[in-house]
């Protein structure tokens, strides 16, 4: 009897160790892509680890090993051209193909968590590709400023149908791997009630993760510095030392616009041109910007602010992510702003150039 049973139990083993086997097979159709390593990452603790790493050798590459839990991982992969690409993917048992085009486009499928992920993606990449000829225009310094105002007011609806996406894909994936990757990824473009909405529809395991279980603790604070409600005071040192605090400004000014930034942040760098001719315009009795940079460099920081000529106030702890301002205001993505009128109500967060500029305006009229 005791054989018998080792033997089922042999069995079972043997079957819970093939099921959670993976291969990964990729394809490319650059032969230049040949000799190049890829490689799979992981994002821990806000840092990337390498896990493994294969070349490409015939057009092709095989990763192979075992997963003792599904969870998100992360093709990279650097093209002749020296441009590095990466794409998120659910490392899970089953056989996962990749393949990378001459343009240098991935495309992960195979398994269900991966083909729900990579409809996705396709789906987000359609639409960057539209934003990408509307921005064009906007770029372009001879166009007219009725066909420049035509296509800000189309990029506002493709920010629009990109939330909308992320929201469709959350709800109907709710508490599987991909369905809550995507929600993590997008959440901060989402609505307090349409982030609610979602929660909602999650069980308890996939509430109690880690990330959705600190965006839904953040949501919380996020209630509280919503539209309509009272700025909560933030007071860090300045850029000479002095202590500096938001509630040294708010009355002083009709407007007061909390800028959270940092100086590694690509798209915080290109929204600097815009929101310094904003702070030129109206700076005075108008407005005043405090600036709260998420650096964990000082020297970073202050370069960044010398260099840039950014001339309104500046504060920060240094603690990168762990910045005390950025969590009293559940800043989760930047850059991300608060726009607060005299009497220190809530007008607005993560609103465009234009949409303060109309306040403004409305206001002085």
């Amino acid at each position: 009897m005791k054989k018998v049973i080792f033997a089922l139990l042999s069995v079972v083993l043997l079957i819970g160790c093939n099921s959670s086997k993976y291969k990964i097979e990729g394809t490319t159709a650059d032969a230049e892509m040949n000799g190049q390593t890829v490689f799979i990452k992981e994002r821990i603790n806000r840092v990337w680890v390498s896990t493994d790493s294969v070349k490409i050798e015939n057009g092709g590459f095989v990763f192979e090993g075992v997963c003792d839990s599904a969870r998100i991982a992360y093709i990279f992969c650097e093209l002749p051209s020296g441009e590095r690409i990466r794409q998120p993917f659910v490392l899970e048992s089953g056989k996962i193909n990749v393949s990378i085009d001459s343009l240098g486009m991935l495309s992960i499928n195979g398994t269900a968590q991966n083909d729900i992920l990579q409809t996705y993606q396709s789906e987000k990449q359609k639409l960057y590709e539209r934003a990408d000829t509307i921005y064009k225009t906007l770029n372009d310094s001879t166009a007219l400023p009725e066909a420049k105002k035509n296509a800000e007011m189309e990029i506002e609806k493709l920010n629009k149908e990109e939330v909308a996406i992320d929201i469709r894909y959350s709800t109907e994936n709710v508490n599987t791997i991909a369905g809550s990757f995507i929600f993590e990824s997008s959440f901060y473009g989402m609505s307090i009630q349409e982030k609610e909405a979602i929660i909602a529809l999650m069980d308890q395991e996939t509430k109690a993760k880690g990330r959705v279980a600190e965006i839904i603790e953040a949501l919380q604070i996020e209630k509280k510095t919503a539209v309509g409600q009272q700025y909560t005071d933030i007071k860090l040192a300045g850029i000479a030392g002095e202590s500096i605090a938001l509630s040294s400004l708010v009355g002083k000014t009709e407007f007061v616009l909390i800028d959270f930034w940092a100086s590694w942040c690509g798209p915080c760098m290109k929204s600097l041109p815009e929101l310094k001719a904003f702070y030129d315009k109206y700076k005075g009795d108008k407005l005043e910007i405090l600036g709260v940079s998420l650096d964990d460099d000082e020297n970073a920081w202050k370069s960044t602010v010398e260099k840039q000529q950014l001339k309104w106030k500046h504060i920060s702890d240094l603690k990168g992510w762990k910045c005390e301002g950025a969590k009293l205001y559940a800043v989760n993505a930047i850059p991300a702003t608060v726009f607060i009128d005299s009497k220190g109500v809530i007008l607005g967060r993560n609103l465009t150039i234009g949409q303060m500029e109309l306040i403004i305006l409305k206001t002085t009229k």
